[in-house]
């Protein structure tokens, strides 16, 4: 029988000190090693007094230590997630830079240019297309396989989509295609990010393809930027970029999307709708106004988008945010269960449909939060399938 409201996470995990401070030539502190050593037990990761040898050097790794130091980084994120009661893991982008550099840095044609600043004073290297882009290398191979090994549960593989590489980018090949045509210059810039667009869409449909042959059968597709854009030819160019990327592949597929503007969601809507291949949605709600309260009278509540799925007849998977990502305060269980309660509520989607996880990505989070903000995501899911089902 489906487990009613599944438990998942959509984004990045925290990287502990221990994971980054090699790779920055940072010397390891006795408090980094005996971290390691405290959440290897916690979770019960497997091989953990390799790892206590490996960095017991403090400084100085060699290349396959550093190998060795990642791979125990997957292994901790994915333990995290198993031990918190996901149903849906993977390795919380562990072996990432991040998950827009790490693609821009294996597809040849672009160049860094400067670092910009996000969410929470994290930064990220912004690159600009300087010609064709060309399939380098699977930039997440290795990384899917080791998961794949070491999982216990069912596994996916979140993979970045060709809108995001090319709103967080400088178009600059394209634009420059496109500068001289005697077309309007709205339409200039919209055919130089289509082009661009459709041009990574084949990449990334040769990425994934090499997962999915490699044993990977789920991959979730995440276009944080699917609102940058606002007209209706980029919404229809979100669509047609994710079945492009899609296109003759064999594999269960999900969107996941943040960063919407305050009114939600609802301007993707119906056009996400006609996706082909997507099995599953999953939007951040944990942050919205009245959400605790199962209220959506604020029309700055982003809330009126999850009654769309009703209203358009929507039967397949969503994944609802029910933990706000960018604070450390947390919500009550109950808090949570009400949130899951309201959403099924609102979208008339069976419980074994509707997913629940953290609005987004853990990684400006300290580790001890993360795992608290996970566990409450299994929580708050148990505590609304109690009510459904007392028994």
């Amino acid at each position: 029988m489906p487990k009613l409201f599944p438990a998942q996470e959509i984004g990045s995990l925290p990287k502990f000190s221990w994971r980054t401070k090699p790779f920055r030539d940072t010397p390891l502190s006795d408090a980094d090693v005996a971290t390691a050593k405290l959440w290897g037990k916690r979770l019960g990761v497997e091989g953990t007094g390799d790892l206590i040898r490996i960095l017991s050097r403090r400084k100085g790794f060699n290349s396959a230590q550093k190998k060795k130091i990642v791979e125990f980084s997957l292994l901790y994120a994915i333990r995290m997630e198993e031990r918190a009661g996901l149903d849906l893991v993977w390795s919380g982008e562990q072996a990432r830079t991040e998950m827009y550099e790490t693609p821009v840095s294996n597809i040849r044609g672009f160049e860094f240019i400067g670092r910009v600043r996000s969410f929470d004073n994290k930064y990220w290297r912004m690159a600009s297309i300087r010609s064709r882009p060309r399939y380098n290398n699977n930039y997440h191979l290795e990384e899917a396989l080791f998961t794949r090994k070491k999982a216990t549960r069912k596994i996916k593989v979140p993979v970045t989509d060709a809108i995001t590489i090319m709103a967080w980018s400088d178009n600059h090949y394209y634009t420059s295609k496109w500068a001289n045509k005697s077309i309007p210059p709205s339409e200039r810039s919209f055919n130089a990010r289509r082009e661009f667009t459709l041009e990574l869409s084949k990449i990334i449909r040769k990425v994934i393809r090499e997962l999915v042959d490699r044993g990977v059968q789920e991959i979730q597709i995440d276009i944080p930027a699917a609102t940058q854009y606002q007209s209706e030819d980029d919404i229809k160019l979100v669509v047609e970029s994710f079945d492009e990327t899609t296109k003759g592949l064999d594999a269960s597929f999900s969107v996941h999307s943040c960063f919407p503007p305050r009114f939600g969601y609802s301007i993707l809507f119906p056009h996400i709708l006609e996706m082909k291949k997507c099995d599953r949605f999953s939007f951040e709600y944990g942050n919205r106004d009245g959400f605790a309260r199962g209220i959506d009278d604020n029309s700055r509540s982003g809330l009126s988008d999850l009654r769309l799925f009703k209203e358009y007849g929507y039967d397949r998977g969503l994944g609802v945010g029910v933990i706000h990502v960018h604070t450390d305060l947390l919500p009550s269980a109950g808090v949570v269960k009400d949130r899951i309660l309201y959403a099924a509520k609102m979208t008339d989607l069976s419980p074994e449909k509707l997913f629940v996880n953290p609005d987004c990505g853990l990684r400006t989070r300290s580790p001890e939060v993360a795992y608290k903000m996970l566990n409450l995501v299994t929580a708050g899911a148990k505590k609304a399938r109690s009510e459904l089902d007392p028994s």
